[in-house]
């Protein structure tokens, strides 16, 4: 039982390493992953190595091509507008249920979260403000308390998190996310389970649009 406990842990642990280098940019898209390489560097044998290419096949951050292995996934626009709608429904949808709970306490976190991703943005923390803002939106899609709807959400969670990231890179884009989450804010206080229902799903669906514009000028590069 120790020995399988401990090559999950390894298994976790190098799946974990490659994704923040694929978040980070260290890997980039269509980057092959050399297997033999890998299992050098980190000194261990294919085992954990291949379960843990086959947890970040199942997250989309990489892709197996027969004859050519292991390659970091493309960047799909296709792919992330698909996601984005999903996700704009099911987030909107928890959002308009936990405002329509009215808990004090999740209002305090939601604000103490805010106030922390304003000195993030002052300082020009991209990455802070960027697991802050997720942090702030778990907030909300946790308080619904509906347990099936939270858990389609987190589905598409790491799917999403790297389009994310892209996003969230863009020029005075924090600014503009600060003033939606202060609109989020402002709904919650006055009970406007449907306003801040729109303010959601709007927010997310704006997503597609500026994804888009990255991967135009990825392209033109």
């Amino acid at each position: 039982m120790e020995n399988f406990i401990k090559h999950e842990s390894l298994v976790e642990q190098i799946a974990q390493g490659l994704e923040k280098k694929i978040l980070e940019g260290t890997l980039k898209p269509g980057e092959r992953i050399i297997e033999e390489d890998l299992c050098r560097t980190l000194g261990v044998s294919r085992s954990p190595v291949r379960e843990a290419f086959r947890t970040l096949e199942s997250k989309g951050f990489v892709t197996h091509e027969p004859r050519k292995g292991i390659s970091v996934s493309e960047v799909n626009p296709e792919e992330a507008a698909d996601i984005y709608l999903i996700r704009a429904n099911l987030e909107s949808l928890a959002i308009y249920l936990a405002v329509r709970k009215q808990n004090p306490s999740v209002l305090k976190k939601l604000k103490d979260c805010h106030h922390e991703m304003n000195q993030a943005a002052n300082q020009n923390d991209v990455r802070t403000y960027f697991d802050l803002n997720l942090k702030f939106h778990e907030i909300f899609i946790e308080s619904c308390e509906n347990k099936r709807l939270i858990q389609l959400i987190k589905s598409f969670e790491r799917q999403i998190v790297r389009y994310r990231l892209e996003v969230l890179s863009m020029p005075h884009w924090t600014r503009s996310s600060l003033k939606t989450h202060e609109e989020l804010i402002r709904a919650f206080e006055s009970g406007d389970a449907e306003k801040a229902e729109q303010i959601r799903r709007e927010g997310i669906l704006s997503h597609i649009e500026r994804f888009s514009k990255i991967t135009k000028k990825e392209e033109k590069k």
